[in-house]
């Protein structure tokens, strides 16, 4: 059974879905924004985070789950670890909605080079979405090859445990993830699919 995720992306008011899937994203380009070129790859969450105890300015850290080259013509193989911050926690009282924003700013390579990266949350799916048993699906949704600059992604909370993802190319962050009820909780395993793109061409530095 296929399973339909419940995911849009608005560029320009305009909900685009299907380019999503199809593998490619485009709009008109605005001449006040900044120009990304992201290229779209799968990564998983190498730990669990959970808004019941993850605090603001703690590091999160995502290992690529297969090999892309950027536009910039850097390539970044499998087993690349994203590393970022948690920029912003709302921990639920009772019932109340919780929130959490990360922002993934560095690659770090297998040999310890650290490249800073723009990356943006395209989709998310469970630790088990690989396995049509556990969770009732053929596939995941396939990784977008190119991201538009302006693209806007509405990720609702029925493909994700009951937790929302809302991320903005243009935004300072990579992504934010909300529930309406309760703490959330990302387990490790967690699949993100993500645009990413150096932020200084093909610059890349020792991380010690």
């Amino acid at each position: 059974m296929q399973h339909t995720a419940s995911l849009r992306i608005v560029s320009l008011g305009l909900a685009a879905a299907s380019l999503l899937f199809a593998g490619t994203v485009s709009a008109q380009t605005d001449s006040s924004t900044q120009s990304y070129q992201l290229v779209g790859v799968n990564a998983r969450l190498d730990r669990t985070v959970d808004t019941n105890s993850v605090k603001q300015g703690q590091t999160i850290e995502a290992k690529l789950d297969g090999s892309v080259q950027t536009a910039a013509g850097v390539k970044l193989d499998k087993g690349t670890e994203l590393v970022g911050t948690v920029t912003n926690v709302e921990t639920s009282t009772g019932k109340s909605p919780s929130s959490l924003t990360v922002a993934f700013t560095s690659a770090r390579t297998k040999d310890g080079k650290q490249i800073p990266v723009k990356v943006t949350l395209l989709a998310a799916y469970p630790s088990n979405a690989e396995s049509e048993a556990a969770y009732g699906v053929d596939t995941m949704a396939p990784v977008p090859n190119h991201i538009d600059s302006q693209a806007q992604i509405d990720q609702e909370s029925g493909t994700l445990n009951n937790i929302a993802m809302q991320s903005k190319v243009q935004a300072d962050n990579s992504g934010t993830f909300t529930k309406k009820d309760g703490n959330l909780k990302l387990a490790a395993g967690t699949f993100f699919q993500v645009g990413i793109a150096p932020t200084n061409g093909n610059a890349a530095s020792n991380g010690e």
